[in-house]
């Protein structure tokens, strides 16, 4: 199906109503509005569409942003529909993406994402070669779509420096080295739970591993209480390893139930 999909800049109203109902769809919330959408692309953004057989699949939506004197491109949205999705659509508009941005002047593009979500964690990281070294808590506030209700909107903010080499070789070596900074186990109801994590500890590792689960929005409606017990514990794990100068870099997928985040130093990466 891949082969088949082709990645093309948003441009024309048509696009932008297709992209709106696509919107509608992915999410159930309101849509973003296309005067919205058409100006931001027209002014430094990029506004994308995964196209299969003529038909809109997947769309991504970015556009300026600027902190601490640094410009980069903020991709707010990226969406494909659901019976399109893990065949590789993401990356595809990610890839464009970045080409796009590099042509524009652009040398980092960010994005924020739900921590727990291994999908994103494994595209984001393992994919694409982006970091994280920032966890936002409660980034949108309540929020009541399909994804995201009944829980803190917590969020992982995500830098791909697309101008820079890749990590990779760098990373092998810390996968081996790394170890747990917290165990998990299975449930009576076969659903995995964190155990307890010490914040008050100084880690000194040069790398660990940090448990997500492999499919949190099907443990979430199994279990609303261990989700928000995965939601606060991530928080104070995350939050603790970054205040002391580590870096998400990696995901290692696992074999059943939970995947782990690689988390480094950001001094033996030179970040």
């Amino acid at each position: 199906m891949l082969q088949e999909v082709e990645i093309r800049e948003i441009t024309t109203s048509e696009q932008l109503q297709q992209l709106q109902a696509l919107d509608l769809k992915i999410w159930e919330g309101q849509a973003l509005p296309t005067h919205q959408t058409l100006g931001a692309a027209r002014n430094g953004g990029i506004l994308l569409g995964a196209y299969f057989q003529e038909e809109l699949i997947g769309f991504s939506y970015s556009f300026v942003g600027y902190e601490e004197e640094q410009m980069y491109l903020y991709s707010h949205m990226l969406g494909v529909e659901q019976t399109k999705r893990e065949h590789g659509v993401g990356e595809l508009l990610k890839h464009k993406q970045k080409e796009i941005a590099k042509e524009k002047g652009y040398r980092l593009i960010k994005w924020n994402f739900d921590p727990l979500q291994s999908s994103n964690a494994m595209l984001s990281f393992t994919k694409l070669g982006a970091i994280s070294q920032t966890y936002v808590n409660d980034y949108y506030g309540n929020l009541s779509d399909f994804f995201n209700a009944g829980l803190p909107s917590d969020r992982l903010t995500v830098d791909w420096w697309i101008q820079r080499g890749e990590l990779t070789s760098v990373i092998e070596e810390l996968v081996e080295e790394a170890k747990p900074i917290v165990d998990w186990q299975l449930t009576p109801a076969g659903l995995p739970a964190l155990q307890a994590f010490d914040t008050t500890i100084d880690y000194l590792q040069d790398a660990y591993t940090v448990p997500i689960p492999q499919y949190f929005q099907k443990l979430k409606v199994e279990s609303d209480t261990l989700a928000e017990d995965w939601r606060y514990k991530m928080r104070a794990i995350l939050t603790t390893l970054f205040n002391q100068g580590y870096a998400i870099v990696h995901v290692i997928r696992g074999k059943e139930h939970v995947n782990e985040y690689l988390v480094v130093k950001k001094s033996i990466l030179a970040l």
